[in-house]
């Protein structure tokens, strides 16, 4: 929007209209707080002269407000602002005028400026000497030029095929082939209910050296030829601007343009990412967060509860003497292998219980079933509707979240300084093809920006750009960036006229643009229009493979993970070596320091009874002499296990026995027998019953 010349630009005097308590009103049309012009007078907004060039007093002064044929005083046509006195005399050369609205003594200094919107006081001055001079333009003939093509606004037909053209050839330099569309009939409808007063409008095209002075709008290029004297007018959805209003004047707004924000079209891109974060959804993070934690503390609580090394050292009266450390690796394994155990009771919802367990795992797990419970419970309810929907959650549909995620936005150049006042933060990238919105929309589709600012009025009725965007994917949202009056722009003499027959157009014919629109009314292709409820899934949409991503990914990871520890484990078996991927019976959980076990026997020791050192005849057995060491380290291959028999006569032998059941170690080291007092004597003797195992894990 127009905000006055450089060096005398407009002000906002609302605060200074609004400190008039005793003139304070209520518009009546709108109910907005207003003020009186003078005591009696009529009410206006407190936005009255502020900020912005616009025909104020065409708005709000009873004077432009006639019906029939009674004369529109000119001055209703012309723009003006308030603006600062003392800045406009020191930097600019525009003429400034104290509003005799207020009086002096009201404590209300307002000063106003025509010129600085490049317009004339001379009727304004004239009304208020009561000179009110006619409007008639004189049956006058006006030269008009058509800036470019916009279906169905303004075009020209192929003279052989006759068919419409929305690209510019040389036909559109050809002066005997005539214009068609919305704002060609709508300016000859005019023309036709000015009873005479304007003869006729000719049609012609833009010169070509301005468009090599505005090569980025051919709007603003046919702006300069009625500066430059070779046309009266132009006639198309002309953007009132800063820069077009320093260079010709402009009827009364024909329409209100507003620029939308457009943006890719929520859920129609929903890559593979989107998909698999749609199974988290029906639970926050926070939540998630919770249920991972729960699982794990579960796994190494029951690892804890297992774990009775006090209860292991009673029956090894030995053993409770020697100094023990723990296999911290082992238990590490353990601990894993129980919180992936929990995980597996989460999400088959259910738990499995060890009838052998003690009282405290048994009380955890009642704990965690119950958890499972719910929780599983209120993640299945919700889970369908999360997968199936197509969600906006992340996407951009205002301006200020694009600003915000700094979105480059591809905009037309007229508004660079608006766009930019009024957005400092924004990333815009301008099009310099001078091709007006199909430029901005090349610019996206060639990656420049993620987002577009399109004006509706242009581009509501092209069929061809709302194809585009619905190849695209491109919706306009209701976030705007601003609005914009559409108006003529004409010579300055003639302004007043026109804009009187315009007006009176509408009040006795009823003539709107709107209704000129309806005689040329067209269909998109799609929906180019953004709403949440077009996007919706319904209820009984099909659960897909897609929805399931995320699970048939972690599956597919878990499954290659089991089968690498699987090969991992086989590999280490046929070494001869402990592995960390064995099942729980063969790991080593307590050990004693190194410096109590003798290199040799941990590589696989002997058996020794008595101070003989007798050997065992067993094959699957490997012994090994150590002459400095008479303590005796067993080391069981394969399925045999050690065992005391006890003979009638009181002794003791110790056998290997087989058991299918029991899987042992490829060697045991916390096991040991010793002789004392020249007797053999076996570790923790009143403990042991026939047939039972020494070792255990």
């Amino acid at each position: 929007m127009v905000a006055g010349k450089e060096g005398c630009p407009c002000t906002n005097e609302a605060a200074a209209l609004s400190s008039l308590t005793e003139r304070s009103c209520e518009v009546a049309s709108t109910g907005e707080p207003g003020v009186l012009f003078k005591m009696g007078g009529y009410c206006v907004p407190i936005s009255y002269g502020s900020s912005k060039c616009l025909l104020h007093d065409l708005h709000n002064d009873p004077a432009c407000f006639v019906d029939g044929d009674d004369i529109i005083p000119p001055y209703c046509f012309r723009p003006f602002c308030y603006v600062d006195a003392d800045v406009c005399a020191r930097e600019s050369n525009e003429r400034v005028y104290r509003s005799d609205y207020f009086n002096i003594d009201s404590g209300v200094d307002v000063f106003y400026s025509y010129s600085t919107c490049n317009s004339t006081c001379d009727d304004w001055l004239g009304a208020v000497d009561g000179k009110v001079e006619p409007v008639n333009l004189g049956q006058i003939t006006i030269k008009a030029n058509i800036p470019r093509y916009v279906l169905p606004m303004m075009y020209k037909r192929d003279p052989i095929s006759n068919e419409i053209l929305n690209v510019m050839g040389s036909e559109y330099y050809d002066n005997s082939v005539p214009y068609e569309g919305v704002y060609p009939s709508f300016a000859e409808k005019i023309m036709k209910f000015s009873q005479g007063d304007i003869k006729n409008i000719t049609y012609t095209h833009r010169s070509k050296v301005s468009s090599d002075l505005h090569p980025t709008s051919s709007f603003t290029a046919a702006v300069q030829d009625i500066q430059d004297g070779l046309v009266d007018m132009s006639v198309g959805p002309f953007w009132i601007t800063g820069e077009r209003l320093l260079m010709s004047a402009f009827t009364v707004p024909i329409v209100y343009d507003k620029v939308f924000l457009v943006i890719p079209k929520p859920g129609a891109d929903e890559g593979f990412m989107k998909q698999v974060s749609k199974v988290l959804q029906p639970f926050t993070y926070k939540l998630w967060g919770l249920v991972i934690s729960i699982i794990a503390v579960s796994g190494l609580l029951s690892v804890w509860f297992a774990d009775r090394p006090k209860a292991r050292a009673d029956h090894w009266p030995r053993l409770r003497r020697k100094k023990m450390r723990r296999k911290k690796r082992a238990y590490m394994r353990l601990a894993v292998d129980s919180i992936l155990e929990m995980g597996t009771f989460f999400c088959s919802a259910g738990v499995g219980l060890d009838p052998g367990s003690n009282l405290s795992n048994k009380l955890l797990m009642f704990g965690f079933g119950f958890f499972i419970l719910i929780t599983v419970s209120s993640y299945v309810a919700n889970l369908a509707a999360f997968l199936t929907q197509k969600t906006m959650e992340g996407s951009v549909t205002s301006i200020d979240g694009a600003i915000a995620r700094g979105w480059k936005i591809c905009a037309h150049p007229v508004f660079v300084k608006d766009l930019e006042l009024a957005w400092p933060n924004g990333k815009f990238v301008f099009s310099e093809a001078g091709t007006e919105f199909y430029g901005v929309l090349d610019d996206y589709i060639n990656g420049k920006c993620k987002a577009l600012a399109i004006g509706w009025e242009d581009t509501s009725m092209d069929r061809s750009f709302l194809d585009r965007l619905c190849e695209n994917e491109l919706v306009y949202t209701d976030s705007m960036f601003h609005e914009t009056p559409i108006a003529f722009p004409i010579r300055q003499g003639l302004a007043a006229g026109f804009s009187h027959w315009m007006l009176q157009a509408k009040r006795n014919h009823n003539l709107v643009l709107q209704a000129v629109k309806d005689e040329f009314a067209t269909e998109s292709a799609c929906n180019v229009h953004f709403s949440a409820e077009n996007i919706e899934t319904s209820d009984y949409d099909p659960i897909d493979v897609e929805h399931m991503a995320l699970p048939i990914i972690l599956f597919i990871v878990c499954s290659s993970l089991a089968i690498i520890g699987h090969l991992c484990e086989r590999r280490d078996m046929k070494r001869g070596r402990s592995s960390l991927f064995a099942v729980h019976s063969q790991l080593q959980l307590v050990v004693d320091e190194p410096s109590h076990i003798p290199r040799a026997l941990r590589m696989g020791g002997r058996i020794s009874f008595g101070k003989g050192r007798r050997s065992t005849t067993d094959s699957s057995f490997r012994s090994k002499e150590d002459d400095d060491d008479d303590e005796m380290y067993p080391g069981i291959h394969g399925t045999q296990t050690l065992v005391m028999e006890e003979q009638n006569s009181g002794s003791s032998n110790f056998i290997y026995k087989k058991d299918d059941d029991v899987e042992m170690p490829p060697s045991i080291h916390d096991l040991e027998v010793e002789e004392e007092d020249d007797s053999f004597h076996s570790i923790g003797r009143p403990h042991f019953q026939t047939g039972r195992s020494i070792g255990f894990f």
